[in-house]
């Protein structure tokens, strides 16, 4: 956690703007004593005392807390943009970034871990509930320029909530859109004769592989300028179900190939 609750004044602070001297600090969800982290390598956080089953006990990568604070200090310092929260809460709901956008209330939620795709619906559905629009990121990897992709669960869940592409965060407010398509691979004709000299044929088609994907590069996208609100519907196929949800979509929708 980048923030937490300061118990001499329940104030909401920044670890990186405290010491332990003005300690304790507290848990904004379990309100559990928490520990301040400094120190010249990590950024400086909170983090729990051997607590379990606080949502904020499971811990995060140094690459989760680096990259939802890269965001938050670029949209501080954005003309557009007003009310800016790190680690914002929101009762059931925690955003690592929210935001006004030109006045329109966006969540930004930077996954890193694997988490389950009933996990993003649900807090997707309750950003929805509170009227919020929200934007899941991804960390972009180099296997999404090799000539196959598997996508893991969560993605293919994204995929289908922002009407076919994946965001994956890059710097800044800078994010790259990727749009998953069919794999297919041509299995070749063949014809031979047994020893009974029957003939027999087999292959002449192509074959859509279930497991990998192509993942196609989108124009680079900027959060502010390429994004707008949209509320779209609930929609389900036999493997995906997304809810009734607000989603903040990219107005650009062109890919380099095809």
């Amino acid at each position: 956690m980048l923030t937490a609750i300061r118990a001499s004044d329940n104030s909401l602070v920044r670890a990186a703007h405290q010491t332990k001297a003005h300690g304790p600090f507290l848990c904004p969800d379990c309100r559990a004593e928490v520990s301040l982290n400094r120190g010249t390598i990590t950024v400086p956080h909170f983090s729990h005392r051997g607590v379990r089953g606080c949502r904020n006990a499971a811990g995060e990568t140094s690459a989760h807390r680096k990259s939802k604070l890269a965001i938050y200090e670029a949209l501080l310092a954005h003309p557009e943009v007003s009310g800016v929260e790190l680690e914002r809460p929101f009762g059931t709901v925690r955003a690592d970034v929210f935001t006004l956008i030109r006045g329109l209330p966006v969540a930004i939620e930077v996954q890193i871990s694997t988490l389950s795709p009933e996990a993003i619906a649900y807090r997707t559905a309750e950003y929805a509930r509170k009227g919020i629009y929200v934007l899941w990121l991804l960390q972009w990897t180099g296997a999404l320029e090799a000539y196959r992709y598997s996508p893991r669960r969560f993605e293919r869940w994204l995929h289908a909530a922002y009407f076919g592409r994946v965001y994956y965060w890059e710097s800044g407010l800078t994010v790259i859109p990727y749009q998953f398509r069919d794999k297919h691979t041509h299995v070749p004709r063949q014809v031979w004769k047994d020893s009974r000299g029957r003939t027999h044929r087999a292959g002449g088609y192509d074959h859509t592989s279930k497991r990998f994907k192509i993942a196609v590069r989108g124009r680079t996208l900027d959060i502010v300028r390429d994004f707008v609100g949209v509320d779209r519907a609930p929609w389900r196929s036999k493997t995906i179900a997304v809810p009734e949800a607000k989603v903040y979509l990219d107005t650009k929708r062109g890919f380099d190939q095809g």
